[in-house]
């Protein structure tokens, strides 16, 4: 970008997003990479993916689930913050002329708000706690590990996670962690200092205002 003579403060890679399910949806992600006891994180975007679905959420396009997913594939060396914004699941969604345009508004009207941002852990691949929750408080969300993941989260990849998205808060889908995973997540998040907060905390800490009332589909 820097070659081309470009700045941007926020990369969008519009997308389509392909699942076996194949079910219609629309949702974002952040970009990262777990492999062989290695890891790698781009910077991430989070009011611009949280921005991205209220504006998707508030088109909405019949038929059609909202989300964010985990933290998943490259680029992992972008330094500019980014995220995906993506049409699934298949063939008939990504050829889908409405929700293409949807896509495309959503991320031409994006807001950067500053807002407490969290990391995420736990749940599955569509963090589904963790979606809520950008509709549900004021409040954004980095980088985001589900439970296929948490073998390969150790110290490293959360410092690195906590300073790609800028985070100063952490939330655990309690739930669907086995409570070794969970007190080991708990361990690390206390030797970062990064504190740890319950779904009723963040929406009572952090709440709506008035005129952010999104409803994903």
């Amino acid at each position: 970008m820097i070659d081309l003579g470009l700045q941007p403060k926020m990369v969008v890679f519009a997308s389509r997003h392909e699942a076996k399910a194949g079910l219609p949806w629309l949702g974002g992600h952040f970009t990262g990479i777990q492999e062989n006891g290695q890891s790698k994180l781009s910077a991430a975007a989070p009011s611009g993916l949280r921005s991205f679905l209220h504006n998707i959420a508030n088109q909405a396009l019949p038929g059609f689930a909202v989300s964010a997913e985990a933290t998943h594939h490259g680029p992992v060396d972008l330094k500019t913050p980014c995220f995906f914004a993506e049409i699934g699941s298949t063939l008939k969604e990504w050829q889908d002329r409405q929700a293409g345009e949807a896509v495309a508004r959503a991320i031409l009207a994006l807001e950067t708000k500053e807002l407490p941002v969290f990391l995420g852990f736990g749940g599955g691949h569509y963090v589904a706690r963790q979606t809520d929750l950008m509709f549900k408080a004021a409040v954004a969300f980095g980088h985001l590990f589900s439970n296929y993941q948490m073998a390969g989260v150790n110290r490293d990849l959360v410092d690195e996670a906590c300073q790609k998205s800028k985070a100063t808060y952490a939330y655990l889908d309690r739930k669907s962690l086995r409570s070794e995973e969970r007190k080991r997540i708990e361990g690390i998040l206390a030797e970062l200092d990064l504190p740890v907060l319950r779904s009723r905390e963040i929406r009572a800490k952090f709440p709506l205002s008035g005129t952010d009332h999104s409803t994903p589909a």
